[in-house]
């Protein structure tokens, strides 16, 4: 990948993501991955699996993946494909996330306007989430319009 610096950056961004903090509570905690995930031992990690839904799993596969992206991209091996399936996992969460909202909103009869999501957002999601979800969105971006590697003329 000719972009491979900003995809690495992009790629860390997301790994970066698991140890900032993702939801502000109206308590004042803050929501870090990394801290539920260090507090968590193995039965309780097995249990969580085990009924988790395809979200949760695709939650996770995220890091998996920008991890892979980022070791392979340190030694020169990355791809537009993994960089691609790393950003757009999370960026279909988001997308999948919005439009349940909408649809609970809707099912219930209570209003709600698109209008409202930024504000929403900004009072609710850390660094964490604003991480996980622009880098993907720029990884994904880079997936699709990097123009891959130059071909060397003595090659």
């Amino acid at each position: 990948m000719l972009t491979r610096p900003l995809a690495l950056v992009a790629a860390l961004a997301i790994l970066a993501s698991l140890f900032l903090p993702w939801l502000s509570s109206p308590f004042g905690e803050n929501v870090v991955p990394w801290t539920v995930l260090r507090e968590m031992d193995a039965a309780r990690a097995h249990d969580i699996l085990a009924g988790a839904r395809p979200e949760t799993i695709a939650y996770g596969c995220s890091f998996v993946l920008a991890a892979l992206f980022v070791v392979f991209a340190l030694i020169g091996r990355e791809s537009r494909l993994l960089a691609f399936l790393t950003g757009a996992v999370p960026v279909a969460l988001v997308a999948w996330a919005l439009l349940s909202l909408i649809g609970q909103v809707e099912a219930t009869g209570l209003s709600f306007s698109g209008s409202s999501i930024p504000e929403m957002t900004q009072r609710m999601l850390g660094a964490g989430a604003w991480a996980w979800a622009i880098g993907a969105s720029l990884l994904a971006t880079l997936g699709v319009l990097d123009p891959g590697r130059r071909r060397s003329a003595y090659g």
